[in-house]
């Protein structure tokens, strides 16, 4: 797991170990392990047909993808939330430029896609996947960068990326490369709880 922030910035040499799961094919894993990531892909693989017009004489389906998020996903997502780092850094991003109400959505869909045992999922984890929502959805590339003195100090950040791009890339190969979210499976998400402050974060409000 990874250190605190307070050690990271008193150590001038550190690396980033923050437990990802392997994709490639493991003997060793116990068969729970691999009958869990095989229902996983099966249900990857399925999809719902919704009504979403209907005629007396034709009726109009479309295929939706079903959400890979789990009710704990959300609730380790809520969780994370209450972290001062990451409570300082949604302070610092007034604008929602980085963390806005569907970008911090496709983290908690990310956790899901991941399959880590909730309670594992921590800070680097959170930044690891609203990083990624960025490089998908945002064109500005400055930005995200933002997230990286919070989470690691302004003096170690540039040290510590690497590391850092290293776990996004597990991160990624754990979700089998996919990285693309709907925003449908957004607003579902936030149907779960509709009251929460975090969804406040709609740009559409600050016009």
């Amino acid at each position: 797991m990874e250190s605190s922030v307070a050690s990271l910035l008193a150590t001038p040499n550190v690396t980033i170990q923050t437990y990802i799961p392997s994709t490639s094919g493991d003997t060793t894993q116990s068969p729970s392990l691999s009958e869990e990531r095989n229902e996983s892909r099966q249900k990857r693989k399925r999809k719902v047909w919704s009504v979403i017009e209907s005629t007396d004489t034709k009726l109009v389906l479309k295929r939706r993808k079903i959400a890979d998020y789990r009710p704990e996903d959300l609730k380790a997502f809520f969780r994370l939330l209450e972290d001062p780092i990451i409570r300082k850094f949604l302070d610092s991003d007034s604008h929602f430029k980085v963390a806005d109400k569907y970008l911090l959505s496709m983290v908690v869909e990310y956790f899901g896609r991941v399959r880590l045992p909730a309670y594992t999922y921590n800070r680097i984890h959170f930044f690891v996947a609203l990083f990624i929502a960025n490089q998908i959805e945002e064109d500005d590339m400055k930005s995200k960068f933002n997230m990286m003195p919070v989470l690691f100090g302004k003096r170690l950040w540039r040290s510590l990326y690497y590391d850092f791009w290293r776990v996004q890339r597990k991160f990624i190969v754990a979700m089998n490369w996919r990285v693309l979210v709907t925003r449908q499976i957004c607003d579902e998400i936030q149907a779960q709880a509709p009251t929460h402050w975090v969804w406040d974060r709609d740009r559409d409000l600050l016009t």
